[in-house]
C-alpha cells in the first residue's frame, strides 16, 4: 500500500531518506505522522528510522548534533533544516520503567517496530510512499481500536508511561482500547509510581483535552490512574469532571486551567498555601498556578453572590475567558451575561490604563518627593475610575486631586 507524501514537512524531508539510502542504507519515516497522515489530520513533526549506525549518520551528515546517542538518535542539519535520526535498535530490561537499560543497534525495520508502543504508532514509510505495517496498525485505524505492539504486559512494563498515553490517545482520537491492552494497562496502573509527576502531568493534561474525554475518563476512573498524583487517595473527582463534560455541546475537552481548578475544588481545598503546594508537587507552572488560584477566587465570590464590578478587574483577561467557558459548561448563562456585563462596562483593566502616574501626581500636587502617599492616592484613583466616580481622564483626575 502507498499513501501520500504531499505534506510539505514529508517533501521537505525526503531527501534525507534518499541522501541514506545513496549510501547503501534504508531510512523511513516512523511514529505518529504515518498515523496522523493515515488519519487525514495535519502533521505536527517527522521522525525518521534507519538502518545506518550513528556513526554511520554522522559520516552521511557533517552537520549533526549527538543528542541522544547512548540509543541511536543523532540530530542532522541538512539544507537548512534540522531532523532527528534513530537508529533501529532492539532494547532491553527497563529497571525505571522508563527507559532500556541497554539498546543494542539493529539493521532490520520489523526489529525495530517490536519495541513501539501501540500498534497505530508502529507503521513507517518509505520515500515513495510505501507503508510497512508489521503489527496491523493500519486495520486497527480503520477499526478505531488502540492495541499494544506485541504481548500488552511487557510493553507496559518497560515503560509505565504508556499506560497514560494509551488513555490519552484515547480521548484524542475517540478509539476503543482493545480489552488486553485496557486489562494490562489496569493490571501494571501503580508502576505509575515510577515515573516523574511531570511526564504523568503531561499526559493528564493531554487527555482532559481530548475531544472524546467523556467516552475516555471512565477507563481512566477504571484503571485509577488518579491515585498516580499527590493525595489523589484524598478525593475522587472524576465522576465530577464526567457531569461537567456532559454537559457541553457536542464534545470536548477541559483546558488545564480548568482542569486543575476543579481538582483543587473537588479536593475541597481553600487555603491558598496548600493549593500552591499541591500544585508544586503537580510541577504546575507558576503562571499556571496564579491563574488557578485566581480562578477559584473568582469561583469562591460567584458562589457566595459576592462578584462586582470591583472583583471582576483585577483578573486576567485569561481567567475570565476560562471562566465563561466553565460557566457554560454547567449552564450557567444568567452568571456568565452577568460577568460580561461587568467586564464591558470597565473603563479599564489594569492600572497601567489609568491616565495617570506618580510622577504627574506629584507634579500636579507639587511635591518635592514621592512616598507611600503616591500608592494610597492611585489606590483611591484606581477605585472610582473603576465604580465610574471618575472620569479617566488626565485634567479630570488632576482637578479631583487637588480637590481633596
Amino acid at each position: 500500500m502507498q499513501i501520500s507524501l504531499e505534506d510539505s514537512l514529508f517533501q521537505a524531508s525526503i531527501p534525507v531518506l534518499k541522501k541514506i539510502e545513496s549510501h547503501g542504507y534504508e531510512a523511513y519515516f516512523v511514529g505518529g505522522a504515518i498515523r496522523d497522515v493515515l488519519l487525514e489530520k495535519s502533521i505536527g513533526d517527522i521522525d525518521i528510522a534507519t538502518s545506518a549506525f550513528p556513526q554511520e549518520i554522522q559520516t552521511i551528515f557533517p552537520k549533526h548534533f549527538d543528542v541522544g546517542i547512548q540509543h541511536g538518535t543523532i540530530v542532522v542539519l541538512y539544507q537548512g533544516n534540522s531532523y532527528e535520526i534513530t537508529t533501529f535498535r532492539t532494547e532491553s530490561t527497563y529497571s525505571d520503567y522508563r527507559r532500556p537499560d541497554h539498546v543494542e543497534f539493529v539493521r532490520n525495520l520489523e526489529l525495530d517496530t517490536l519495541r513501539r508502543d501501540f500498534t497505530i504508532n508502529a507503521m513507517a514509510v518509505d520515500a515513495k510512499g510505501n507503508l510497512y505495517d508489521f503489527h496491523g496498525g493500519y486495520q486497527d485505524l480503520k477499526d478505531k481500536l488502540l492495541r499494544a505492539v506485541g504481548e500488552p504486559l511487557e510493553r507496559f512494563q518497560e515503560d509505565a508511561l504508556r499506560i497514560m498515553r494509551g488513555i490519552r490517545f484515547a480521548s484524542q482520537l475517540g478509539f476503543r482500547l482493545e480489552e488486553k491492552t485496557f486489562q494490562a494497562m489496569c493490571q501494571l496502573a501503580s508502576n505509575l509510581s515510577k515515573i516523574s509527576i511531570e511526564r504523568i502531568r503531561i499526559e493528564l493534561e493531554k487527555m482532559m483535552a481530548g475531544p472524546y474525554l467523556t467516552q475516555t475518563i471512565s477507563s481512566f476512573k477504571k484503571a485509577k490512574l488518579d491515585q498516580a498524583f499527590p493525595q489523589a487517595n484524598q478525593f475522587d473527582y472524576v465522576e465530577g469532571l464526567t457531569y461537567l463534560v456532559n454537559q457541553t455541546t457536542g464534545q470536548a475537552g477541559l483546558s488545564p486551567l480548568i482542569t486543575w481548578s476543579l481538582l483543587l475544588k473537588g479536593m475541597e481545598i481553600n487555603d491558598e498555601k496548600t493549593q500552591r503546594h499541591l500544585m508544586k508537587q503537580w510541577t504546575l507552572s507558576n503562571r499556571l498556578m496564579d491563574q488557578v488560584v485566581a480562578f477559584l477566587k473568582l469561583d469562591h465570590e460567584i458562589s457566595q453572590q459576592t462578584f462586582t464590578i470591583e472583583t471582576v478587574y483585577g483578573y486576567a483577561q485569561e481567567v475570565i475567558d476560562q471562566m465563561n467557558t466553565y460557566l457554560e459548561i454547567t449552564d450557567q448563562m444568567a452568571t456568565k451575561k452577568e460577568i460580561e456585563a461587568l467586564i464591558s462596562n470597565l473603563p479599564i483593566r489594569k492600572r497601567q490604563e489609568l491616565a495617570i502616574n506618580g510622577k504627574q501626581i506629584m507634579q500636579a500636587l507639587k511635591m518635592a518627593k514621592g512616598g507611600p502617599v503616591i500608592g494610597q492616592l492611585l489606590d483611591q484613583i484606581e477605585a472610582k475610575v473603576i465604580r465610574g466616580e471618575l472620569t479617566n481622564q488626565t485634567a479630570a483626575i488632576i482637578d479631583w486631586l487637588k480637590d481633596q
